[in-house]
């Protein structure tokens, strides 16, 4: 995989000046500006999306593709070919180690049996083959285990309650599971009521049914906001989170009560791929063109737009996508485009940030299996096997065998090739 170099900023040279001319030559005939798209590559040292509105020749199928890697605020998990599950970064680990932290991937021992992993900033989840689920973080909303008073579990815990699970989401404050009979169940946080309507319930006993989803075959779901997907490609949003609900709504008076209940996203098109976000939100259609809605204040949705979005609107810039997330995705020819708030510095006390509101290519000949995002970690799972992070590595979630606290920008936006691999 190829890995974008640096183009110089400085002033133009012979050499530099006979460069820009061979580039224009090679440049279509067709092209409207070619001066424009010279000065798009010069701007910046990775290329800003310069695609076709076009749509794909051939329909993408729905990406129900189990999730294989996760991460945290401080660790991450991955799960392997075999069933195995391996862990790497600080806490949470799941194994002793001398300090606390260990940035090598290692097997957890006594689990053969893995499908899945999800993560937010402090809990994951697992799925086993028997359709259970397993959690180890955080419990402070009782996300984990209800019964449980400890605030932070550091075992495997057999969540009770639910059975023949085939999908999970893990998202802050709540557990989420999607049954093979295309049921949602929801345990942890019941904040002002977004779970079933009921204000007097703030955190859930039991794992609760969501109503209005039925045939669910995928679940996404970040801060209060969950995203399921049907059979058909019909997308159908439940949360706290207005903004990201990918419809007009009539705000409650009532600051406590934030209950939405699930109801479908009007999109053009069959959806494939989606993400979920407390803010904003994504979803790829079968054609390859993607709908965004929600905030776009820090530069989430990657447009120009500062203002919010309730309705779907079609990006500007993504075209002929093959997998989304939440601040990356991917091309038809294998090109990995990012964006969002980013930040740099020699460590972590010195970091500014800086937004990026236009999608800019960091890598390419990328054949994806899937996209995964973290607390400040990003990473992508590629068709043979292996996983490539970017953005930060200061508790060596990267999975490369060092902590580097450096957030030097070539750092942050060089996908570096993790130890973990699938096979």
């Amino acid at each position: 995989m190829d890995i974008l170099a640096s183009l110089p900023k400085k002033s133009p040279s012979v050499m530099a000046v006979l460069t820009l001319v061979l580039i224009a030559s090679t440049l279509s005939a067709c092209d409207s500006n070619p001066i424009e798209k010279i000065q798009s590559l010069t701007e910046e040292k990775y290329p800003v999306a310069n695609m076709p509105d076009e749509p794909l020749e051939t329909p993408l199928e729905i990406n129900i593709e189990p999730k294989r890697l996760a991460m945290t605020s401080s660790w991450s998990a991955g799960v392997k070919d075999d069933g195995t599950l391996w862990t790497w970064g600080t806490s949470g680990l799941l194994r002793e180690t001398k300090t606390g932290q260990d940035p090598t991937p290692r097997q957890v021992k006594g689990v053969n049996d893995a499908v899945a992993v999800s993560g937010d900033g402090s809990h994951m989840l697992l799925l086993r083959k028997d359709g259970t689920v397993w959690g180890w973080g955080s419990n402070n909303e009782y996300q984990i285990d209800p019964n449980d008073k400890d605030t932070f579990i550091e075992e495997l815990r057999k969540i009770e309650g639910i059975k023949n699970i085939v999908d999970i989401a893990a998202g802050e404050m709540n557990s989420i599971f999607l049954d093979n009979d295309g049921k949602v169940y929801v345990l942890g946080n019941n904040e002002h009521a977004w779970v079933n309507g009921i204000r007097e319930v703030e955190v859930l006993s039991e794992p609760t049914k969501v109503a209005n989803l039925e045939n669910i075959i995928r679940i996404e779901f970040q801060n209060g906001v969950l995203l399921a997907l049907n059979k058909k490609g019909e997308l159908f949003s439940i949360g706290k989170a207005e903004y990201a609900l990918g419809r007009s709504i009539e705000l409650s008076q009532d600051p406590d009560f934030e209950y939405y209940p699930a109801q479908k996203v009007q999109l053009p098109n069959k959806v494939v791929d989606f993400y979920a976000s407390s803010s904003h939100a994504m979803a790829l259609l079968e054609d390859g063109r993607v709908s965004v809605w929600g905030s776009n204040g820090s530069g989430q949705l990657a447009m120009k737009a500062t203002g919010d979005i309730l309705i779907p609107q079609k990006h500007e810039k993504l075209h002929k996508i093959i997998n989304i997330d939440e601040s990356s995705a991917i091309t038809e020819n294998g090109d990995l485009y990012v964006w969002g708030k980013y930040g740099f510095g020699e460590n972590r006390n010195s970091v500014s940030t800086r937004t990026y509101d236009k999608p800019f290519l960091i890598m390419q000949n990328v054949k994806p299996i899937q996209l995964i995002d973290g607390y400040l970690s990003y990473a992508v799972i590629t068709s043979d096997g292996n996983v490539w992070y970017w953005n930060w590595n200061e508790k060596g979630q990267r999975g490369t065998g060092e902590v580097t606290e450096s957030m030097e920008k070539d750092y942050v936006l060089t996908p570096e090739k993790s130890l973990f691999t699938l096979n």
